[in-house]
């Protein structure tokens, strides 16, 4: 896995977003145990000191469990979901009715930790028969060092991870976000057509991940509250001996 060039996130959050998309994407299964501080300190060329750190960070989310003198195990039971939107909305429709349709709110650029991002705020949703409905209110980050020239993109008849791959080289292959919920402003009620009396809306934040590892974007979603959400997970028996 290289290193990015321009990117100046410490080694061990590179190690740790190695490892956990082993986890999430389903390479390393519930109860197998993770490559060793020693196959890690090869790979990345690092300490175990280093490596140590970035399963801490495995340990504190719940995702792996050290058993001493055998090994670090994966715990974490992945949850499958079907949320549109973050697996790349455009993409998620083919095949379907409905066709993806989105307008941008405003553009900028802004400094975020030391470095210029492209700020894309969109109302997203989809069409069919000639009729609009806005489903979320997205805010994207990029960072314009990855992605030069991306201020002057036309992104309300293109899909953006489409952009990311095409113009870029780049592959978005997974999302890390927290859930949590939102007390909508007016602007916010009134860019996505809420009830006075909506009390709250769903938001997901974090980051997009390519196939290197590297953060390419940090995401805000308020979703409207017209949108349905289906979450599935197994449920294990307790006669199969599982905690």
């Amino acid at each position: 896995m290289a290193h990015p060039g321009t990117d100046f996130t410490p080694l061990y959050v590179h190690i740790n977003r190695y490892l956990r998309a082993l986890i999430l994407d389903g390479e390393l299964q519930l109860g197998e145990a993770i490559p060793s501080e020693a196959d890690l300190v090869a790979r990345f060329g690092t300490t175990r000191g280093t490596v140590r750190k970035a399963v801490d960070l495995l340990e504190n989310d719940g995702l792996v469990r050290r058993v001493h003198g055998k090994g670090t195990f994966v715990q974490l039971r992945p949850l499958q979901h079907n949320i549109w939107n973050l697996s790349g909305f455009t993409d998620s429709l083919r095949g379907r009715a409905e066709k993806a349709v989105a307008t941008v709110v405003s553009t900028r650029r802004v400094p975020l930790d030391g470095r210029d991002f492209f700020e894309l705020v969109r109302l997203r949703g989809v069409e069919a028969d000639g009729v609009r409905r806005y489903l979320s209110l997205d805010t994207s980050w990029l960072p314009i060092d990855l992605f030069p020239g991306i201020e002057d993109a036309d992104l309300e008849n293109r899909s953006l991870y489409a952009l990311l791959r095409t113009a870029y080289g780049t592959h978005p292959r997974r999302t890390s976000v927290t859930i949590a919920t939102e007390v909508p402003t007016p602007e916010v009620r009134a860019l996505l057509d809420e009830p006075a009396d909506q009390a709250a809306l769903l938001k997901a934040e974090g980051s997009a991940f390519d196939q290197d590892g590297r953060e390419i974007e940090r995401i805000q979603v308020l979703y409207s509250s017209r949108v349905q959400f289906n979450l599935t997970t197994p449920i294990v028996d307790p006669e199969d001996g599982a905690s």
